[in-house]
């Protein structure tokens, strides 16, 4: 399976994109494209950003996976989790967050696939609410520039500038499990 992987560091405010943020919600599903039945089942994929404090308080990014399969050559898959932890153990929860959005983002029509609207307070490994509960390959288009098919993430939020934020920010790792069929 080849699976290029675009980097796109797009900075509005305090959201740093790494190679993979974001799109690590189909990353999953690219295990899935080969049709092979010992890529049946739940898998997790793992991506990172960085939140840095600045003087805004809304943060924006998007990144993009290709894949070389068709992803319809797979029965489904469907989203399970996405969940947000902060990688500093001085962290001692997300409310510096106030909230966080992503979407997949096909002929400029976004979907909403996960959000959360307050951090709790307390806990430092967070799930994102889903709000897409269907197949999530739909979110792939055909892209001839990459050979493949490419899914298009976008991820917006804002930060509460209360809150005290290391200078060099707080990196954020993303765990997303998908189910594929």
């Amino acid at each position: 399976m080849n699976m290029l992987i675009r980097t796109c560091r797009h900075v509005l405010a305090s959201l740093h994109r790494s190679a993979r943020a974001g799109a690590v919600l189909t990353a999953s599903l690219a295990l899935g494209a080969s049709a092979c039945a010992s890529v049946i089942g739940d898998h997790e994929a793992e991506t990172k950003f960085l939140v840095k404090p600045t003087t805004q308080s809304t943060f924006s990014g998007w990144s993009e996976v290709s894949v070389s399969q068709d992803p319809n050559s797979v029965d489904g898959a469907k989203l399970r989790f996405i969940r947000l932890e902060a990688r500093d153990n001085n962290v001692p929860d997300l409310t510096f967050i106030k909230n966080i959005t992503a979407e997949a983002v096909v002929d400029d029509v976004p979907t909403v696939v996960a959000r959360k609207t307050k951090m709790p307070a307390g806990e430092r490994i967070v799930p994102l609410d889903r709000v897409y509960h269907d197949d999530i390959r739909k979110f792939f288009y055909e892209d001839p520039e990459n050979g493949g098919y490419t899914v298009h993430v976008e991820w917006r939020g804002e930060i509460d500038l209360t809150k005290k934020i290391p200078p060099e920010g707080v990196w954020m790792k993303v765990i997303v499990s998908v189910s594929v069929e």
